[in-house]
Parts: C-alpha cells; sequence; structure tokens
C-alpha cells in the first residue's frame, strides 16, 4: 500500500466519521423535539392545574395525579418553577401531600444513589418539597463530593429550618468551591439567627484551620453583630486570618474598624497591609488620611496601589493627598500617585471596586 492510499483512506474514514456525527446530532435533536411535543400538553396541563390550585379552585389530588403523570425530571421541574410563585403552608402542605407518592418516595431514595445526576434531582426535589422527616437525606446531600448536589442541597436550607443542617453547612463551608461557597452565602443570610449564633462559637476557635475561610464567608453576610467578632480577630497571630479580617472591616463603618483597621494597616504582612488600606478607603473615614498617605510609601507595590485608590474615595481631600505626593521627595510615592491620577474615571470604578 502507498502512502496516497494510505492517505485516502484516513480521508474516507474521516468522512464517514464525520457524516455520522452530523447524523447523530440531527437525530438527537429530532428525538428531543419528539419528545418536548410530547411532554408540551402535560406541562401545559400541570401548570393549569397549578394555577388554579394556588387560586383556591382545585384540589392537590388533582396537582398530584398532574405530577404522577409526568417523566420526573419534568416533574421536578414543575415544582421548582411553582415554587418560586407559591409558598406558605399552602406549599407546605403541598409538600407534605407528596411524601404519599411512589415516584417521590423513588426520588428520595435516591439520595444515596453512585450517580451524581440521581443525586441531583433528589436535592432539587428537597429543595422545594423536603418536611423534616428528610433531614437526615439532606444532611448527606451537603455532604455530597459534587458541587451541583452541594449547590441544590443549600437550596433547601430556605425550606427546613433546622440548626443540625446550618451546623453542617458551615462546617462544610472551608472545603468548598468559590462559587458553591458564594452561593452558600446567598442561602444562609435566610437563616441568619442560626448562622450567627454559629458563627460566633467557631470565631472562639483560634486554633481551627478553617478559619480564614469562615471569616471570609461570614464578611459576605455583612451582619453587624458580626462586627465585634472581626475586631477581635485582628490581633490573631495567623496572617491569613488577619488578611481575612482586614478584607471583611471594610463592610463595617464603625469607629472600631477603622481603630483596627489603623493596627493592621502597619501589619509586618503585607497582604494583611494591601486589604486594611483596601477596607479603609471603603469606610472613608477622614481620621484615616494620615495612615493612608503613609501606606502609600509602602515598600511592597500592591500597598502602594491600594493605598492610592482607597485615597479616590475621599473627594477632593483624597486626590489633594496624591497630588501632593506627586511632586514630593519619595519616589515611589510619586510614581504611585502619578498612576491613580492618570487613570480615567472608568478604570478607577474598576480598580477600586
Amino acid at each position: 500500500m502507498t502512502s496516497r492510499q494510505f492517505l485516502l483512506i484516513v480521508a474516507v474514514a474521516q468522512g464517514v466519521l464525520l457524516v455520522a456525527l452530523v447524523i447523530l446530532i440531527i437525530l438527537n435533536r429530532w428525538v428531543r423535539v419528539r419528545r418536548s411535543a410530547r411532554l408540551n400538553p402535560q406541562r401545559i396541563e400541570l401548570d393549569g392545574v397549578m394555577q388554579r390550585w394556588s387560586l383556591g379552585q382545585a384540589p392537590s389530588d388533582e396537582v398530584l395525579r398532574a405530577l404522577a403523570r409526568l417523566p420526573v425530571p419534568v416533574a421536578i421541574d414543575g415544582l421548582v418553577t411553582w415554587s418560586a410563585r407559591i409558598g406558605g403552608e399552602r406549599w407546605q402542605e403541598l409538600a407534605r401531600a407528596l411524601e404519599s407518592q411512589w415516584w417521590a418516595r423513588a426520588v428520595r431514595a435516591d439520595s444515596r444513589s453512585a450517580r451524581w445526576w440521581k443525586r441531583l434531582d433528589c436535592a432539587r426535589f428537597l429543595s422545594v418539597a423536603a418536611t423534616s422527616r428528610d433531614i437526615g437525606r439532606v444532611l448527606q446531600l451537603l455532604r455530597d463530593h459534587h458541587p451541583a448536589v452541594q449547590l441544590a442541597a443549600a437550596t433547601t436550607l430556605e425550606r427546613v429550618g433546622s440548626s443540625t443542617l446550618v451546623t453542617a453547612a458551615l462546617e462544610q463551608l472551608p472545603f468548598l468551591g468559590p462559587t458553591v461557597q458564594a452561593y452558600y452565602a446567598s442561602v444562609l443570610k435566610r437563616a441568619r439567627p442560626a448562622v450567627l449564633r454559629h458563627l460566633q462559637q467557631l470565631f472562639r476557635r483560634l486554633d481551627d484551620p478553617r478559619l480564614p475561610r469562615l471569616i471570609e464567608f461570614a464578611g459576605r453576610l455583612e451582619e453587624p453583630v458580626l462586627r465585634e467578632g472581626f475586631t477581635t480577630l485582628a490581633t490573631h497571630p495567623q496572617a491569613e486570618v488577619r488578611t481575612q479580617v482586614a478584607r471583611a472591616l471594610g463592610k463595617f463603618p464603625h469607629s472600631e474598624s477603622v481603630a483596627a483597621l489603623g493596627f493592621l494597616v502597619e501589619d509586618e504582612a503585607w497582604p494583611v497591609r494591601a486589604q486594611a488600606t483596601r477596607s479603609l478607603g471603603m469606610i472613608a473615614d477622614p481620621k484615616s488620611l494620615p495612615a493612608l498617605r503613609e501606606a502609600l510609601r509602602d515598600p511592597e507595590w500592591w500597598v502602594r496601589l491600594r493605598a492610592g485608590l482607597a485615597l479616590t474615595r475621599f473627594g477632593a481631600a483624597g486626590r489633594n493627598a496624591l497630588l501632593e505626593a506627586e511632586v514630593g521627595g519619595h519616589q515611589e510615592a510619586r510614581d504611585m500617585a502619578a498612576l491613580i491620577l492618570g487613570l480615567s474615571p472608568q478604570a478607577l470604578a474598576e480598580y477600586a471596586a
């Protein structure tokens, strides 16, 4: 066989595979369209029943029958959609009625499935239909290794008021990815009393390796009652903890926050100083202007950048401080002041955020 013949065979094989791929895509699309067309009347029927039920014009048994006629994923989608429109005791009544449905029991059993998409269906179902008897299942799903399951399970905390689940979510928090952590923060805000109590207890564990991540999360809550805990941790021996404290205090405008940041802006670790200067800019207390002028001479470039950006938040007083630094005797402060003063308002808004 010559090389020309070999290349021809390879080209033909690739052409056949390409045609097969196009046919597969077309078939997949055709199957999805036919399935959607077949299920569309059932979805419309469910929406009609749910609407009548929400107005008190249909019994809950009619809703249960309409859900049972749908494939499980479609039924879960319908429940999730309507749970955002109907709440309170009426929805709790439907959730209790769903406990006796065979398909709902099968979905609950999937909390232990080896397939993550089955566990996801279970978590999504429990996020809108969980009762106090589902705490054990939700606890297991909160500790799942798949981020999608963790996100769906966290939503359940809005429906089931359980200190056990809140504690478990907080215990799991330091091991989650940034995106999941941010979503947890938005969900746990709705369970504030239990969350705040547990966070205040965790703040007392000074040797806990999870403390930096917990402080980062607590800062997202922006709850004033946590401010005292942050200021207390400003003298923590671990630099990462002090960094997170300096970052969080910018969201708590208070004289004690300014005092703690004034201490942290002189920290031996430059990430702490950088976050402290950033937070002083967010609070923009006139008393912190001297500290930011001094930070503009910091040996670390990042600290000088943060100090320059922070000064732009002080209006005319901050701009005057930058103009003075631009003609001052400190070379690095002059360079940074010139850089900040040369930025456009749009760039300043982006960098100083």
